[in-house]
């Protein structure tokens, strides 16, 4: 039993823990490599590229440098 509340509270912590960027995108770059892509798929990072135009939210943008460049 106490196995079973350890985990459930490290799985709460962990989630709890994940930002949830909700920023206006803004311009970044003008190319999405796959390494870009993978990255910021780790880092739980939203992005778009729309009319060659790399985008991720602005609350975004220091944990994108700091992670994915």
């Amino acid at each position: 039993m106490k196995k079973i509340m350890l985990l459930l509270a490290i799985t709460s912590i962990l989630s709890a823990c994940q930002p949830d960027y909700t920023g206006k995108y803004i311009a970044i770059g003008d190319t999405l490599t796959e390494y870009n892509k993978e990255c910021f798929k780790e880092n739980h990072i939203p992005y778009k590229y729309e009319k060659g135009k790399l985008h991720i939210p602005e609350d975004a943008y220091d944990a994108a440098i700091y992670t994915c460049s």
